[in-house]
């Protein structure tokens, strides 16, 4: 199923806009020119994960070293501070234990459609 979600402009413009699938809250995230799709419920108690922030995180460079990295690829729950990748939706913390379900995105004709 596919849900037209806005205008690429329009949902640029907000930086995430929620749509219903099935009954069930899907974020569409707007970072830089790329759209990424998540549920919108944090798994630990039910926050809307659009009203949390987008940031990196560190990652190891080298033994002992940490660099800056994924920038706007880390979306953190508003709550309780939660970080999850955008991209896979795995927690950072507990990855093999919680995450976001993700959905596929597309760009098509001026719009941003969800693919469900």
């Amino acid at each position: 199923m596919d849900v037209r979600v806005g205008t690429v402009e329009e949902v640029r413009a907000e930086g995430c806009r929620i749509v219903d699938v099935g009954g069930r809250p899907v974020g569409v995230i707007s970072v830089g020119e790329d759209f990424y799709a998540v549920s919108d419920r944090c798994p630990h108690m039910g926050a809307s994960m659009c009203t949390g922030s987008l940031s990196g995180t560190f990652v190891a460079a080298a033994p002992h070293e940490l660099v800056y990295g994924r920038d706007d690829r880390v979306l953190r729950c508003p709550w309780h501070g939660w970080e999850f990748d955008l991209e896979t939706g795995r927690s950072l913390l507990e990855p093999r234990r919680y995450g976001l379900r993700t959905f596929e995105v597309s760009t098509r004709d001026g719009d941003v459609v969800l693919h469900a």
